[in-house]
């Protein structure tokens, strides 16, 4: 076991050093630490180090904090998992169509809010307010025929919590989940709190690290509005999968897999990601503005890995992945920072400038060519400031050019067809990689 602490060790000193990770990694094996340490800062203007028990904004790992209050709901018998959505939300339009386990299982079809035009991050909302925009869209599928991720589902099971326990979602938390676990440094965020200990958020932009958007907590309610810390977060492992929390057979159905999400090659749970039926691995990562986190349990060898950032750019499944590797004795194929290769004039690849955009979601990025070189205007959550985001050729062939972001993790696949012509381009940041199509009309004689 030395020797593969010292291997971990080693391994995290290379993501520091390429400038590719700050925050604060503990791995486990049972009852033992393997590794608990921070890495870089926490503040960069005063230069204050991440420690071992920094605190973190931790996203959408809210989730599963809120699918264990819903389990704990059908465990008292106030509410089913087969029960419509309706018998608790009357105002939405959709509810009758969709249960429970719909909601939990990221098969409700419900539009994600927080990719509707009607949202911003800066502004403060409620649950009623976001209901009132999902009242005006379409469900993007039929309740129970597909899978996809969206935030509203946990909105929406948040708000359940509150009506049937009659209490308010924090106030929840707080007694059954946080008292339960013994959790001291976990909690909701606002933006006004002054959190002693906590990291600030940092994230990238053409010039290298800069501070993160504003994103207003409130609207992030039920789906990714909690802060804690790594010893915190292996304490609701442990509770979660000892009967603390949920009953053992309701923590089964949580790690149960309902349905394989492609972009993210792993099937969903209830409010987790799961490899392997019975499961293998449950994962829940998050991502937001200024942090990025996940949490990894490997049922065989019993290890649990957490990995929390105060960088949004910081590519976390990928670190994951080469500690996986490392636990189970096998060479880590990770590569942290790709070689860039020399190149002296980037005006031939200037046919690949255009818009381009992901069916699924809507998102999209911009290539330019500027100053003799090429460019990307924003990255998976991240958006250009000052300067846009140089990326530079890895290798090319025949038909396919790859191109790295120069400053932080992402990788650009271009694929030329028979014509020469570019209209695909695979995206690749941390562990997900999203098939981009070209905008029609967006040529590089339209987007200069």
């Amino acid at each position: 076991m030395e020797n593969i602490q010292r291997k971990l060790e080693k391994y995290m000193d290379a993501w520091l050093d390429s400038n590719r990770f700050s925050g604060t990694v503990l791995i486990t094996q049972g009852d033992r630490h393997i590794l608990r340490k921070g890495y870089g800062y926490a503040n960069h203007e005063y230069q204050i180090p991440n420690t071992a028990s920094t605190i973190y904004n931790i996203g959408s790992i809210t989730k599963q904090f809120t699918a264990a209050a819903i389990l704990q709901q059908v465990e008292q018998g106030n509410l089913g998992l087969d029960d419509r959505v309706g018998t608790f939300i009357k105002e939405y339009q959709h509810a009758g169509d969709i249960t429970i386990h719909h909601l939990m299982s990221s098969a409700s079809g419900i539009p994600d809010y927080t990719e509707l035009s009607e949202y911003n991050t800066r502004d403060r909302l409620s649950v009623d307010r976001i209901i009132e925009w999902l009242n005006s869209k379409p469900l993007h599928f039929t309740p129970g025929q597909s899978v996809q991720k969206s935030n509203s589902n946990f909105l929406l099971l948040a708000r359940i919590v509150e009506i049937v326990s009659g209490m308010e979602i924090e106030a929840y938390y707080k007694k059954y989940i946080f008292k339960l676990a013994q959790l001291e440094y976990t909690g909701v965020c606002r933006n006004e709190d002054v959190i002693s200990n906590k990291a600030y958020g940092y994230s990238y932009s053409g010039e290298g690290v800069v501070q993160a958007e504003y994103y207003e907590m409130t609207g992030a309610y039920g789906s990714g509005f909690l802060y804690s810390n790594a010893d915190d977060l292996l304490r609701w492992v442990i509770a979660l999968t000892d009967g603390t929390i949920i009953s053992k057979e309701s923590y089964q159905k949580m790690i149960t897999p309902y349905g394989f999400l492609w972009y993210i090659g792993a099937s969903v749970g209830y409010g987790c990601s799961v490899k392997g039926d019975p499961a293998e691995e449950v994962s829940v990562d998050g991502n937001i503005y200024g942090y990025t986190c996940c949490t990894q349990r490997y049922m065989n060898g019993e290890f649990t890995v957490i990995v929390l950032s105060n960088n949004d750019a910081v590519p976390t499944g990928r670190i994951v992945q080469g500690i996986k590797s490392i636990l189970f004795l096998q060479e880590p194929q990770v590569i942290i920072k790709p070689d860039i290769q020399e190149v002296r004039d980037y005006t031939k690849y200037k046919h690949f400038t255009g818009e381009y955009y992901f069916p699924p979601t809507g998102w999209f990025f911009t290539i330019s060519f500027e100053n003799g070189s090429l460019n990307v205007d924003r990255l998976f959550i991240q958006e250009s400031k000052r300067k846009k985001f140089p990326i530079k050729l890895v290798s090319e062939d025949a038909n396919l050019c790859v191109f790295t972001c120069e400053v932080c993790d992402s990788m650009f696949s271009f694929h030329t067809d028979s014509e020469g012509l570019v209209n695909k381009v695979l995206y690749v940041w941390d562990t997900l990689e999203l098939p981009y199509e070209r905008k029609a009309g967006a040529w590089p004689d339209e987007v200069g």
